[in-house]
């Protein structure tokens, strides 16, 4: 048979019973601590210590994921927008070339206008896309985004001032996309007589 216990009757471990309530004891606080290693506060020091570090390393971490999509997200068209910068500097070539036709008939008129409007719609779409041209004749030549191809020894120009362009260099939100391939003016020698 089952034996019942009636709340009233309930006594603790030393056999008293207690004013007909249930009283749990609370258990003491276990102490991981090695007894031999020194207080537990230091212990709680360096576990709180090894929780601000982490925290601190995924906040970090966070962070930096963050800067990667972000990135990520502002570059994801670089190389597309790359792959288009051969066609524009086609019709540029083929603009430059038109200028010197000497009186063009009026289908080639009629060509050269449609050029025109086609390298416009280019430097829009790339406009549009936050690719910008690198400034390069007349500028002082930077070596993080001109490409020295050659010297020219020059009096009409300070040294180190880019002279001629060959290729145009572009920039897409302020990362370097292409170089500018240029030709760098150089001190001209002095001849000497003798």
């Amino acid at each position: 048979m089952e034996e019942t216990r009636d709340p009233e009757t309930v006594r603790d471990d030393d056999g008293s019973a207690e004013n007909g309530e249930f009283q749990e004891e609370t258990p003491e606080p276990v102490s991981t601590a090695d007894p031999h290693s020194g207080s537990s506060g230091e212990e709680a020091d360096q576990w709180k210590e090894k929780y601000i570090r982490l925290l601190a390393d995924f906040d970090n971490y966070r962070k930096r994921m963050g800067r990667e999509q972000e990135d990520s997200r502002r570059f994801a068209n670089e190389s597309l927008l790359k792959s288009f910068l051969p066609i524009l500097d086609n019709l540029e070539r083929a603009l430059f070339h038109f200028e010197k036709v000497d009186s063009p008939s009026p289908e080639v008129k009629a060509l050269v206008e449609g050029v025109k409007l086609t390298e416009k719609q280019f430097l829009e779409l790339l406009e549009k896309n936050h690719v910008t041209r690198i400034p390069a004749r007349g500028e002082v030549f930077d070596p993080n985004v001109h490409e020295a191809m050659g010297f020219s020894s020059s009096v009409d120009h300070k040294e180190g001032t880019i002279v001629d362009v060959y290729q145009q260099g572009y920039m897409l939100q302020g990362r370097l996309l292409r170089p500018s391939l240029v030709t760098v003016a150089q001190k001209k020698e002095e001849e000497t007589g003798s």
